[in-house]
């Protein structure tokens, strides 16, 4: 049986997204692919708060437009990615559950934390594989390419280097 790998950000159109595809690349070059599955979700529309306007960062012209240079020198493309949110079976059938921030993990009041304590020893924070504990800030209404291209170079760096802890975490 493949093991599950999930990323949540808030609102499932870049952070996790990205994350998720840039860990399926990973994991394809390293030829262990075919041994996981991994997907992404959000918070947005749980526990009493709205889903976003869009289902999809293409559907963001001003976002989109800075970060899609960037995930077309990685070759990924999640021009397709709809929005989808997190839910207590996601969560149970999850080998482990990777929140991009703080405020996924713990830290808003639909955190992941408080939404689904008993699944708690699953969740970890992405900064627990970055050297400094760094933060993947989230890009929500940002338009600098600069800054996306950062943050999207961050977490394939940092994937790229760590991929091994979280094969760890799903034992």
């Amino acid at each position: 049986m493949k093991k599950i790998i999930v990323f949540i950000c808030n609102g499932n159109i870049h952070r996790s997204v990205i994350a998720a595809e840039c860990l399926k690349k990973i994991f394809k070059e390293r030829r262990i692919g075919s041994k996981f599955l991994i997907e992404s979700y959000g918070l947005q529309g749980t526990k009493g708060t709205d889903v976003q306007k869009h289902k999809r960062l293409s559907e963001y012209p001003k976002e989109w437009k800075a970060a899609k240079p960037t995930l077309q020198k990685l070759g990924i493309d999640i021009s397709r990615h709809n929005f989808q949110k997190i839910s207590a079976s996601v969560m149970k059938r999850a080998s482990v559950i990777i929140a991009m921030d703080n405020k996924v993990y713990s830290g808003a009041k639909n955190s992941l934390k408080k939404q689904f304590p008993k699944y708690i020893e699953k969740i970890h924070n992405f900064s627990e594989l970055t050297i400094d504990h760094r933060v993947i800030k989230d890009p929500s209404g940002s338009g600098s390419e600069k800054l996306h291209k950062k943050i999207i170079g961050d977490m394939y760096s940092t994937l790229a280097k760590k991929y091994k802890a979280i094969l760890v975490w799903t034992e």
